[in-house]
């Protein structure tokens, strides 16, 4: 489980998201994919270890217009992976 939202900013950067410069305190409207990022990830159990690396791709493949409208059930949709187990 991811619980801080320091701990996404390399895979976030690593898939193209834009960071914040302060991770924890942003505009979420000025950074919106890691907005759904943090929101979707943090606090999520864990398939496994590194699977929030493939989460940010994820949520960077999910266009600017359609990103403050995604849920968590659409990003499972799209390959996020939340849960204990596959």
């Amino acid at each position: 489980m991811i619980a801080l939202a320091d701990m996404l900013v390399d895979p976030a950067k690593a898939a193209g998201i834009e960071v914040p410069p302060d991770p924890n305190d942003y505009d979420p409207s000025s950074y919106p994919h890691w907005h759904v990022f943090c929101e979707a990830q943090i606090g999520q159990p864990m398939p496994d270890f590194n699977v929030h690396w493939g989460n940010a791709k994820v949520v960077a493949a999910v266009p600017r217009k359609g990103i403050g409208r995604m849920t968590l059930r659409g990003l499972v949709k799209r390959g996020f992976q939340i849960g204990y187990s596959k």
